[in-house]
């Protein structure tokens, strides 16, 4: 099977409904070689069934995790606001070196500055950069892919 092009993937993640679903699990799968193999799951109760959503996203390169617990627990009946993609790539750039002094990485002065993320940062048009957004915090996370079950 073909994988689907990047604005396929954000149009097909932007139709999704996760509005007053309830956030149960978030699971972040790091790298265990020097490939870069990052899963991250967030699982929800579905507002309206009832049933277990499962969102896994695949290829992860970044993530940004911003969460006030004490708003969350004032909606934790409902608690997710909506999802959203973007394939931007100036905008994935953005997200990327913004989060650099986060990093707390020093190179040898030989050694260009955005040398580990040059080869990121040459191939953005193969990610998309995801954002599921909380009463009370937002996830963005730059990956290649997601599924949904």
């Amino acid at each position: 099977m073909r994988k689907a092009s990047t604005p396929v993937v954000a149009k097909r993640f932007n139709r999704l409904d996760f509005h007053d679903d309830t956030l149960k699990l978030f699971t972040l799968h790091p790298p265990m070689t020097g490939r870069n193999l990052t899963t991250i799951d967030l699982e929800f109760k579905d507002d309206a069934t009832g049933e277990t959503k499962l969102l896994t996203f695949r290829g992860c390169a970044n993530l940004r995790f911003s969460m006030d617990f004490d708003v969350l627990a004032a909606n934790w009946f409902a608690d997710t606001q909506g999802s959203a993609a973007d394939t931007n790539t100036e905008k994935m750039r953005k997200f990327i070196t913004t989060q650099e002094p986060h990093w707390r990485t020093t190179y040898m002065p030989s050694q260009p500055r955005d040398r580990p993320i040059r080869k990121k940062l040459s191939s953005l048009q193969q990610y998309t950069l995801f954002k599921v957004k909380f009463f009370g915090g937002t996830v963005e996370i730059l990956a290649k892919g997601y599924k949904l079950k």
